[in-house]
């Protein structure tokens, strides 16, 4: 963000109880940060750090960091209120943490992917795209993001938005080979208890060349149970998506960063807030050609339990 020949972002913005902690850099040609406020309503106590290394903008200056730590009297709702920043040479300005929040979140890598994804569909005359996992469980029909030719969602659910009914590990059962030009899976890889098994599935019914764009975790907190096995890297997924399953990795991407912190902390513990983890991982992939692999198992040869029925929208 640019305000009066100043420039400053926000790298973090984090709520933990009743604290609030913002970090991110400053820059101001022949100037240097003395202090950062923030203000709101109802804070007990604040402090803040200037000077800090921070090597994402190095080429601007050394010790571009800022931090700054409040305490509130509420533990309600997140960081809220503006951000205050006093320079050396006399300079004042303020922003709002909502705008720097949105600021930050326009930068994130998946969003991009997504966008590129619909682009591509769209790009193929009378497209048809296979959703799985897509029930609008929380009000959200992605249908409603795509002008193509058909969209199909397939849920372990049903739902009000919900095609058909079925098992993703056995795609091939419900469609027939080579029906789609591209498929869509929303934070459903990590409940599926075999991943492997589905990607064989989605290649036997993708099209020669089409695309798939595949979003799900690397770090979020455990849901769903007991159907919650698997968390991604960027890297899991050449585990996934190689020449033996009949796909070439396009695109991959993590983003929004996640403090990994223990509950209980021991001393081998120290600095454990400094360590990140990523709320998205996502992949691009084409189909190069038939999948070599077979694993003949269904979930229901492995568990006895199902996938929690949760709470359906209203309607």
């Amino acid at each position: 963000m640019e305000c009066d020949g100043s420039a400053f972002m926000v790298d973090a913005m984090t709520k933990f109880y009743h604290t609030v902690r913002v970090s991110g850099w400053f820059h101001r040609p022949g100037d240097a940060l003395s202090r950062v406020e923030l203000l709101d309503e109802g804070l007990l106590a604040c402090v803040s750090e200037v000077g800090l290394a921070h090597g994402g903008v190095a080429s601007l200056g050394p010790d571009k960091g800022f931090a700054v730590q409040a305490l509130r009297q509420r533990d309600d709702g997140g960081p809220a209120g503006r951000l205050r920043f006093h320079t050396k040479g006399g300079w004042c300005g303020e922003a709002s943490l909502a705008a720097l929040g949105e600021e930050r979140a326009e930068g994130a890598a998946t969003g991009g992917m997504m966008h590129r994804f619909i682009a591509a569909v769209e790009a193929i005359p009378g497209a048809r795209l296979l959703d799985i996992g897509g029930r609008a469980r929380s009000g959200l029909d992605r249908r409603r993001q795509f002008h193509i030719g058909e969209y199909v969602v397939l849920d372990i659910l049903p739902g009000s938005n919900v095609d058909v009914v079925g098992d993703a590990h056995a795609l091939a059962g419900l469609f027939p080979p080579d029906s789609f030009d591209a498929i869509l899976s929303v934070s459903v890889f990590e409940h599926l208890l075999m991943p492997w098994t589905v990607v064989t599935q989605m290649n036997a019914v993708l099209k020669p060349g089409g695309i798939a764009l595949v979003f799900t975790h690397q770090t979020v907190g455990m849901h769903d149970l007991p159907w919650d096995f698997w968390r991604f890297s960027d890297t899991a997924w050449d585990g996934l998506f190689n020449p033996h399953t009949g796909f070439e990795i396009v695109e991959r991407a993590l983003d929004r960063a996640q403090h990994v912190i223990p509950i209980m902390w021991t001393p081998d513990k120290e600095g454990a807030e400094r360590a990140a983890g990523f709320e998205g991982s996502a992949v691009l992939v084409r189909k190069t050609g038939p999948c070599r692999l077979t694993w003949p198992l269904r979930p229901a040869d492995i568990t006895a339990t199902t996938y929690p029925a949760g709470e359906l929208p209203p309607g």
